[in-house]
């Protein structure tokens, strides 16, 4: 056994400095990979907050852009008002604010941040009674508005605003 090893003592040292070669491209190759991994959370981060963003500066442009056209169509004694769709009272609650219903903290929801928050109070949503009677329409809406990409249904908005309420 031993003249074995005198014969090849080459390649066992071949083959140790191939395992120690392959075993520090392996160790180093983790930090670069944890590094990537940093960067690309950073890089979600960023652009979510420039989403949420995007999303209140829309939300408040949506806002000033309904405020400006309704003031500037003023109704004239002659012309007939218009026939408005019927409105459920659920759809009525959502988008005017209650007698009794004080402004509420929104971001207690889960998933909705200060950013989203801002949006809807700029939308005129300032409590939980105005989430807790959305309908369908009023979330497709406000998903939209708010570009939440499924998020109000995902997190149960409406949901946890009713358990806020009870």
């Amino acid at each position: 056994m031993l003249w074995l090893i005198w014969q090849m003592w080459f390649f066992l040292i071949l083959a140790f400095l191939m395992g120690l070669g392959l075993g520090w491209r392996l160790w180093s190759a983790s930090g670069e990979a944890g590094k990537a991994l940093q960067a690309a959370r950073d890089e979600i981060g960023r652009l979510q907050r420039e989403n949420d963003s995007l999303s209140s500066v829309a939300a408040r442009h949506q806002a000033a852009l309904e405020a400006s056209q309704s003031s500037a169509k003023p109704e004239s004694a002659d012309s007939k008002p218009m026939a408005k769709p019927a409105k459920t009272k659920a759809a009525a609650r959502a988008k005017t604010p209650s007698r009794t219903v004080e402004a509420s903290d929104l971001t207690e929801l889960k998933g909705l941040g200060p950013k989203a928050a801002e949006a809807l109070n700029a939308g005129g949503v300032t409590s939980f009674e105005q989430i807790a009677a959305w309908t369908k329409s009023d979330i497709a809406k406000w998903d939209e508005a708010l570009t939440a990409r499924g998020r109000i249904e995902r997190d149960d908005w409406v949901g946890q605003a009713k358990a806020k309420i009870a």
